[in-house]
């Protein structure tokens, strides 16, 4: 099955507006155009972080009948965001009724036809595009400010050490969004065959993820949480010795999987998880943390596997 990603612009149907959005879509580069027709339907999950909407002036039911299929769609992954002609009114009424959860803004500064020279147009999208994209739309440029969400705990877990917490990025829809959208981002050309995440946060990430992508979510879990066949690895923490799982069969030998954690700090569990996921068969061709402390030196721990994340800090 198809899988569309990213930025999608919506028309309804109609030819003018199909011509327009291609020509937008050229531009824009990262927006993916699709014209509502049952071929474009047919198959197809529809799984923007954004969606902008041409034309639509006027309720007609054959054009409505798509644009309502596309809109169940979008209210089962997330939020979309309507940028209509200063004429549409109606489509507004009509679409607020099918819609939740999901903000549908009337576009101020229409663009029709006649207006498609190379200066109108980019002028069009530092106007209108833009704004609702970084300014509260929902997707976020990567200037987004992801450490304002971060919590800092002092002397936690004991004395001495500052703990960074992501449970307040969870407490912020806009921080979340932002993470989830980054990551597909970072992964969705990368053939990557699964993700595999740690026990317990990381499965807070990686599943959106794994189900933005369309691929499996493999869990990595502590010593007997997981049921039927497994195979397990130990590794030493500062104290004590400490042992994962993962269930064999669910890895795709081969295959490449995104090894994910919220965050990497000693690295010494990510390492544990990834000897688990090569002796199942697969390949590891990165590992991902939304927060990394490189202080810990976890580069050291993970050899020559590459390691990214969205947020690091170098000193407690």
């Amino acid at each position: 099955m198809e899988t569309k990603r990213n930025v999608l612009i919506v028309t309804d149907g109609a030819e003018s507006t199909g011509n327009m959005a291609g020509q937008i879509g050229a531009a824009l580069r990262d927006h993916q155009v699709v014209s509502l027709t049952a071929a474009d339907l047919a198959g197809t999950e529809i799984l923007p972080a954004e969606v902008y909407f041409l034309g639509c002036e006027e309720p007609n039911p054959d054009s409505f009948a798509y644009l309502t299929e596309v809109l169940r769609h979008i209210n089962l992954v997330g939020r979309s965001c309507g940028v209509f002609s200063s004429r549409s009114e109606g489509a507004i009424q009509y679409l607020s009724g099918i819609v939740h959860d999901s903000e549908l803004t009337l576009n101020p500064k229409p663009l029709f036809a006649d207006d498609l020279a190379a200066g109108v147009l980019q002028q069009w999208v530092q106007d209108v595009i833009n704004p609702v994209r970084y300014d509260g739309g929902a997707t976020m440029g990567q200037d987004f400010n992801l450490d304002a969400y971060i919590r800092k705990v002092p002397d936690f877990p004991k004395k001495g050490v500052l703990f960074y917490d992501i449970t307040s990025i969870l407490t912020e829809p806009r921080a979340f969004a932002y993470c989830i959208d980054r990551m597909v981002s970072m992964y969705q050309d990368k053939q990557i065959a699964a993700v595999a995440a740690i026990e317990a946060r990381g499965f807070l990430f990686a599943a959106p993820l794994a189900n933005r992508l369309g691929i499996p979510l493999i869990l990595i879990r502590k010593k007997g949480k997981l049921p039927g066949k497994t195979l397990s690895q130990k590794y030493q923490l500062e104290y004590a010795e400490a042992e994962i799982e993962i269930h064999p069969d669910d890895v795709p030998a081969g295959k490449r999987v995104l090894l994910l954690d919220d965050l990497i700090a000693t690295g010494g569990t990510l390492r544990a998880a990834r000897e688990l996921i090569t002796a199942c068969g697969a390949v590891v061709p990165e590992i991902f943390g939304v927060v990394g402390l490189p202080f810990l030196h976890y580069a050291a721990v993970l050899g020559d596997t590459p390691v990214h994340t969205l947020i690091e800090y170098h000193a407690e």
